[in-house]
């Protein structure tokens, strides 16, 4: 009886050493994209979306994480087509590209932007325009990764069954959105490249809208 009395011990110290050695998962550690920044004017036909994001280099969607690096992107549409198009804005500077399908112009720097407002500069042939864009955030909104955390809480059954041996087998893209008010969407991609998708309220962090996504 002694000896099973001190088995049974044996077996339960190593059961607490295992359970305490047990890895955690930090699922922010595998977010392959972070759009953590908008900023925005619209006024007569002129508007202008600057966004602030954190990309793997390159993008693809193989719920695989690559490396990342610092993007800040400008979509501008004017009034008017104009066969060239230079911008400045917080020291960057550069000729936009004409985008036919969206019928926009685009240009992209490494640099960063920041604060509660961006001026913009705009030369387009004998036409200039000078505008504020004007960032999305307001008291309250959480960031990207309180947006994961609240997809991670939701659906805790997806990611429990997307970890093995303490490895997240999978990426996680989240985007900061604008429409009246700030939202997050949130895609947790499998190796098998199908997309869980999800639509955060931005404040209270309540899952709106949930699509599945097939690759």
């Amino acid at each position: 009886m002694k000896k099973i009395a001190i088995l049974g011990l044996s077996l339960l110290s190593a059961a607490a050493l295992f359970s305490g050695c047990k890895k955690s998962v930090n699922y922010l550690d595998y977010i392959s994209e972070m759009r953590y920044g908008i900023w925005l004017y619209s006024s007569d036909g002129l508007e202008v979306k600057i966004y602030r994001s954190a990309k793997e280099n390159p993008y693809i969607a193989d719920g695989i994480k690559s490396d990342m690096c610092d993007l800040t992107e400008v979509y501008v549409t004017l009034p008017k087509n104009y066969d060239e198009v230079e911008i400045s804005l917080d020291g960057m500077g550069g000729e936009m590209s004409y985008q036919a399908v969206e019928n926009c112009y685009y240009i992209s720097f490494s640099d960063e932007v920041s604060g509660d407002s961006v001026d913009v500069s705009l030369s387009c042939g004998d036409d200039s325009y000078t505008v504020s864009a004007v960032s999305v955030l307001y008291d309250g909104v959480m960031d990207c990764n309180g947006a994961v955390k609240c997809v991670a809480e939701h659906d805790s059954e997806l990611f429990s069954s997307m970890t093995e041996n303490g490895i997240f087998r999978g990426e996680i893209f989240v985007r900061l959105l604008y429409d009246e008010g700030c939202y997050y969407y949130v895609g947790v991609c499998g190796r098998e490249k199908n997309i869980s998708a999800y639509l955060v309220d931005g404040e209270c962090g309540k899952i709106i809208a949930t699509k599945k996504i097939t690759g």
